[in-house]
């Protein structure tokens, strides 16, 4: 299942064979279900070979990468990329969520590459119900590859007041 099927309650439904034949069941994927972890159907599984009732059938999840997120937990992480003189001087940017909303961040002025921002509770819903997870955006300063001739003289300015 995708990410964004994980962070909200889903259903699938899966095939498999059971005594030779094809056999269809539903199954409720509960909103925050993690990597790995495993659903047990109670008595979907095989027949008894004793006149018992049918054993469990356990659904191994698997969520997949994110081209976005990260998932760590509960919580997800993002970068984002800003511009050299951005980092200088602050600046806002728009996060994308894992619910799809849009959200104005704001970027202190001074911020260091690889800086993290914690947006709370905007992270992956727990399992047990209880809250969510956080987002953390992790900031990547855009260093420019090539230089114009007002850009370079710019920069030699700021190296000349001592930046």
């Amino acid at each position: 299942m995708t990410l964004e099927e994980a962070a909200t309650s889903t259903t699938k439904v899966i095939s498999y064979r059971e005594g030779g034949k094809q056999e269809t069941v539903s199954v409720k994927v509960p909103a925050g279900f993690l990597r790995g972890k495993k659903l047990r159907l109670s008595g979907k599984g095989a027949v008894s070979p004793h006149g018992g009732p049918n054993g469990d059938l356990y659904v191994l999840i698997r969520v997949l990468d994110h081209p976005v997120f990260k998932r760590e937990g509960d919580d997800l992480g993002l970068t984002k990329e800003i511009k050299f003189t951005e980092a200088l001087s602050g600046t806002e940017i728009e996060v994308a969520t894992i619910d799809r909303k849009t959200l104005r961040l704001k970027i202190p002025p001074g911020t260091q590459n690889h800086a993290k921002f914690r947006m709370k509770g905007y992270g992956m819903p727990r399992m047990d119900g209880e809250g969510r997870g956080d987002a953390y955006v992790h900031v990547s300063i855009a260093v420019p590859a090539k230089l114009n001739k007002k850009q370079k003289a710019l920069l030699k300015d700021m190296e000349d007041a001592g930046f």
